[in-house]
């Protein structure tokens, strides 16, 4: 396959790719202007389809990541906000999520990325669990949190080890964003820990089971 071209303008990057399949039909995509090649302002950047693949799939998956984070915060704050130990932490672990979202929304943009389908199922699942953890008591809801923290800073990692390889400096931007929305998940993990997640009934058993269930919703969410 023709490599694809990165189009490097005012800082911000666009990916094109042949329109066919899915992106032909998706009435979301009608608007996207697809062709095989682009006059680059800045220089040409030449990624292999797989990169451009792989591209997508990080963005589109992080996306449907954030969402589920704000919402979970919101399910926990809708049963425990009323506690003024908790709601203070709780707004602030759910802002750096919504800024998080913001970020990954732009990507979404820049990079012209189709979303997941599933992104609805994020929301509401992410409530859900939020709010089904936090009546299990504050501590589950610490549980969940670090379970969740802790997949998703593994996650992050992943990606940043990938992206390295791509000597790019139209994507150091992607790079940058992707790091700091892993050492603030990383930081939720720490407060979680300190505000007795792993003092909860069942730890082990809830903190595997969230941690697992998040790495099938990922998968889930790169490919669909």
């Amino acid at each position: 396959m023709t490599p694809l071209l990165l189009r490097a303008a005012a800082g911000r990057a666009v990916l094109t790719r042949s329109m066919s399949g899915y992106a032909a039909r998706n009435p979301y995509l009608k608007d996207f202007q697809f062709k095989n090649q682009v006059q680059v302002l800045d220089g040409e950047l030449t990624l292999s389809s797989e990169e451009h693949a792989m591209i997508d799939r990080f963005i589109r998956v992080n996306q449907a990541g954030e969402t589920a984070a704000v919402t979970i915060y919101k399910g926990q704050m809708a049963v425990l906000g009323g506690k003024p130990d908790l709601r203070d932490l709780l707004i602030h672990m759910r802002d750096q999520e919504v800024e998080h979202l913001n970020i990954m929304d732009q990507h979404i943009r820049d990079f012209k990325v189709r979303p997941t389908l599933l992104q609805p199922v994020a929301a509401v699942g992410g409530y859900f669990l939020g709010m089904v953890s936090a009546l299990l008591g504050v501590k589950s809801a610490m549980t969940c949190t670090e379970a969740v923290e802790t997949r998703i800073g593994m996650h992050y990692n992943d990606q940043l080890r990938e992206l390295h390889f791509l000597k790019h400096a139209q994507l150091d931007e992607l790079k940058r964003t992707i790091a700091k929305c892993r050492d603030e998940e990383l930081e939720h993990l720490d407060t979680a820990v300190d505000h007795g997640a792993r003092m909860a009934p069942l730890y082990k058993l809830q903190f595997e089971a969230i941690k697992n269930g998040c790495g099938v919703a990922i998968w889930l969410c790169e490919r669909v």
